[in-house]
């Protein structure tokens, strides 16, 4: 086996997998609040409006300390960066089991918010960082398969912990208590296990360091201590930031709806108990998943970033229309059909990154990506009030779907703009910026 065979491998056995791993819990610790809705709802009187809010303040705070964490936590590095935010983000979850009202929830929505944001980016601008260009899509379809892999097995084991009363406490206050404390355990072996670059990855031989080092010396971060508010501000005014930031407002805008209102949906129109909804709540996740990863590997063995993300918007925005048109007359096959949308949903956001890594190089890059995450997650501030007000009034999430149709199509003619041929810049030495390179 030659050595960049060798090098990837070792990547994706020891990096790649504790990456999984944050991610995994990042999304369980994120998604949990769907299923002890279930019950948490009744046992502090929320409404689904004040529910949908609490969604909303936990975006709000996750959008305004996107970039400045981003930042922080690039100058920290990968050790210790992913430490303090994973044990951050599970205390706080952890904590939700004791919130004793309404005002209490949307505290704790809004500082759960504030202690996961920039984890995300940072995550991104890492995998660009220690990764090789040649296997970053696939290095981002292994992570970003975590979200659903969280969902496929959080699920059951959610709608279990719903029936577990222990030591005084209910189902949903232990939900959140066996699910919060792996984070900080997680947080803490990233002390020992994550490198922050190449040269400290003791899983690697010296030739492999040294190898590894060269083919990432063109993306080398020498910059630990250059402005913040300077690469911040530099990505803000960058009109390809606001494009892709659009393109992830529509997938993350999907991505919620599947975290925290699936379970209600399924519920709803099933009528099904808490195990059976935790059992079907998992199948678009599964679907999610092959998309993810196929549409990350093909785009490595093809080079080109573009044309796997538009086929998988394309047959979302299929799915979605499909899914919608079908509500009325057959259950069944609007399921199907949404199920079809989450596969192209989950191939978009295999590529999605992969893409963006390609077109936004240079030291700015941890801020620029963290701002296209603000943008995307922007979805979350308007979109989960919206639902739980129009849910209270109407009853049904019927115009839901139809939302998302609306949103993929429009992510397709911004995907046009976005994939136009444009000639790779050389980036300058003595800029902080950002080097735009080639839509391939």
């Amino acid at each position: 086996m030659d050595i960049q065979k060798r090098v990837e491998r070792k990547l994706m056995l020891h990096v790649a997998s504790i990456v999984f791993l944050l991610y995994f819990f990042f999304a369980i610790d994120r998604g949990n609040i769907g299923f002890a809705a279930l019950q948490m709802n009744d046992a502090l009187g929320l409404s689904a409006e004040v529910f949908g809010w609490g969604s909303g303040l936990f975006t709000l705070a996750y959008l305004l300390f996107q970039a400045p964490n981003a930042e922080l936590l690039r100058r920290l590095g990968a050790s210790r960066g992913f430490a303090i935010i994973a044990c951050a983000w599970g205390l706080v979850s952890t904590s939700t089991a004791f919130v004793p009202d309404h005002v209490w929830f949307l505290v704790n929505r809004f500082a759960l918010g504030m202690a996961e944001a920039g984890f995300h980016a940072f995550m991104i601008y890492y995998i660009s960082r220690i990764f090789p260009k040649r296997v970053r899509g696939y290095a981002v379809g292994v992570s970003f398969v975590a979200v659903p892999c969280s969902m496929i097995v959080a699920s059951p084991l959610s709608g279990a912990l719903l029936d577990v009363d222990w030591a005084g406490l209910h189902g949903w206050q232990s939900l959140f208590i066996l699910e919060g404390v792996p984070s900080v355990l997680m947080g803490l072996l990233c002390l020992k296990l994550i490198p922050d670059t190449p040269a400290q990855a003791k899983f690697l031989t010296d030739e492999e360091r040294a190898w590894l080092s060269n083919e990432l010396s063109e993306v080398a971060d020498d910059s630990a201590h250059s402005s913040a508010l300077r690469n911040i501000r530099e990505a803000a005014f960058n009109p390809l930031v606001w494009a892709l930031g659009f393109v992830l407002f529509t997938m993350v805008l999907a991505i919620n709806v599947m975290t925290i209102w699936m379970p209600l949906m399924i519920r709803q129109v099933s009528g099904a108990g808490n195990l059976a909804v935790g059992a079907l709540n998992s199948l678009p996740w599964i679907t999610f998943s092959i998309g993810c990863l196929i549409a990350g590997r093909s785009s490595d063995k093809v080079k080109d970033r573009a044309t796997p993300l538009r086929i998988s918007v394309a047959i979302a925005t299929f799915g979605f229309f499909c899914a919608a048109a079908l509500q009325q007359s057959s259950t069944t096959l609007a399921f199907v059909a949404f199920l079809l949308a989450c596969l192209g949903a989950g191939g978009a956001q295999g590529v999605f990154w992969a893409l963006a890594m390609q077109l936004l190089e240079g030291r700015a890059a941890a801020a620029a990506f963290a701002m296209i995450t603000v943008v995307g997650s922007g979805s979350g501030v308007f979109a989960h009030p919206l639902i739980g007000s129009l849910h209270d009034s109407t009853g049904s999430f019927s115009g839901l779907v139809w939302t998302l149709a609306a949103f993929y199509v429009a992510a397709l003619a911004t995907l046009h703009w976005i994939c136009r041929p444009r000639a790779p810049t050389k980036p300058d030495a003595d800029s902080t910026g950002l080097q735009p390179g080639a839509a391939k």
